[in-house]
């Protein structure tokens, strides 16, 4: 019970404390003059220039030619691969068709 008492105690000051609180009064045309600092002081900030002109479009047109790039090396890597491998499968197997060992010479 004693517990109640002392948090409806602290209530009650809490609740005269925000009673006896004024009203705060700003000074004649402070809003004004607040606004009028604002946009006098409207600084415009300089952002680095150094990849300035790689705009969105020059970005997805490098990225196009960046991956048409590797798609074509992809593409010269594994069909130079292939003929590897198939020259790789021909020995062997004993398929190759090796000058020195053809039948016609």
């Amino acid at each position: 019970m004693d517990g109640k008492k002392i948090t409806q105690r602290k209530i009650d000051e809490v609740l005269d404390s925000a009673s006896q609180m004024e009203a705060v009064n700003a000074p004649p045309f402070f809003k004004d003059k607040v606004l009028q600092r604002l946009t006098s002081n409207n600084q415009v900030i300089e952002t680095s220039n150094l990849l300035g002109w790689f705009l969105p479009k020059y970005q997805i047109a490098a990225l196009v030619v960046f991956a048409f790039l590797n798609f074509g090396a992809l593409y010269v890597y594994n069909n130079s691969n292939q003929e590897d491998e198939i020259k790789t499968f021909a020995q062997a197997y004993g398929l190759a068709a090796d000058e020195d060992n053809s039948i016609l010479n």
